[in-house]
This record gives C-alpha cells, sequence and structure tokens, in this order.
C-alpha cells in the first residue's frame, strides 16, 4: 500500500505528537502556517472506519493543538476540519483531521455558499436519514480482554516442612 500519511508517520517527518493511536504532525502542504493534521496511527481511508474512541481521541488531541497554535502563533481561530471522501475534497487516502490556524483577513477562504432546497426534498432527507440513526448516541464497546488466571505459586521448602507444633499436642 501506498500511503503518504503512513510513510510520514513512519519517518516521523513533522511529528508533533504520538502515542499508541494517534499521531499529530504538521501538513506537508499547509493551507495555513501551522496547519497541522491529526491521524490515526493505523491506516484508514474514511472516517466511518475508525472506532468511536479513536475519534474521540483525535478530536481532544485537536483541541489541545489547536490551544498550543492560540498560545505560540498568536492566531485568532482556528478551523477543525475532514474531509470524508473524495466527493468531500479528500486527497489522501487516509484519514485526516485537519487543525488550521486561522487570523482575521488571512486570505484562506473555507466558506460554502448555502444551496436553495426546497421543503420537500429536505423533509425527505431527514425521513431517509432518520431511518439510520438509530445507532446515534451508541459508542462501540472495545473488546473485552481475556482474563489471566494466575498460576498457583509453589509452596516454598519450609512451608513443606511439617510443624512438629501440630503434631504434639502440649498439656
Amino acid at each position: 500500500m501506498n500511503c503518504e500519511i503512513c510513510e510520514q508517520i513512519k519517518n516521523k517527518k513533522g511529528v508533533l505528537y504520538q502515542d499508541k493511536n494517534i499521531t499529530a504532525m504538521l501538513a506537508p502542504k499547509p493551507t495555513a502556517a501551522g496547519h497541522v493534521y491529526i491521524v490515526p496511527k493505523k491506516h484508514v481511508t474514511i472516517l466511518e472506519q475508525i472506532p468511536d474512541k479513536i475519534i474521540g481521541e483525535m478530536f481532544a488531541k485537536a483541541n489541545k493543538i489547536s490551544m498550543a497554535c492560540f498560545e505560540s502563533l498568536g492566531v485568532q481561530g482556528t478551523n477543525l476540519l475532514i474531509q470524508n471522501g473524495l466527493p468531500a475534497g479528500q486527497h489522501h487516502n487516509h484519514c485526516i483531521l485537519h487543525v488550521i490556524p486561522r487570523r482575521e483577513n488571512d486570505g484562506l477562504n473555507l466558506a460554502w455558499q448555502p444551496k436553495q432546497i426546497n421543503e420537500e426534498e429536505m423533509s425527505t432527507a431527514e425521513i431517509k436519514i432518520k431511518e439510520n440513526t438509530s445507532q446515534v448516541g451508541v459508542f462501540e464497546k472495545e473488546k473485552q480482554k481475556p482474563i489471566k488466571i494466575k498460576e498457583p505459586e509453589e509452596i516454598k521448602d519450609k512451608e513443606k516442612e511439617e510443624d512438629y507444633r501440630l503434631k504434639e499436642r502440649i498439656p
């Protein structure tokens, strides 16, 4: 598999933070100074493939990185962005949570124009989405780890010797 993000994680190029699940790294092609990628270490292409626990960790790290940008770069805001799938503008085959530092009049335009959609179309979309929201609010449970049974300890030699006080009763 050829994944630019996985290679960057492996080479630790631009890595700002790393733990067992998450890597935060400078974007190789930034939209602003301090643009950071928050990515799962395990290769996943889209958001839906990431376990809930990891998504939560990604957003927690994004919050900390955002605060670091405010404090160290003096930015006035940040955008958190996930481009999920090609039609959403995803350029890498690895899911990325972007932390983009912002300043007033920085020239970066992430705004979109609302589209006029008729009431019937929105109502139909609402019904279809509601049909598939039974799992919203239900978090994936982590797989239970096997219980380790402690092996019985071997009795030490001193304990093996019989206690003479138990054999003879002293009146």
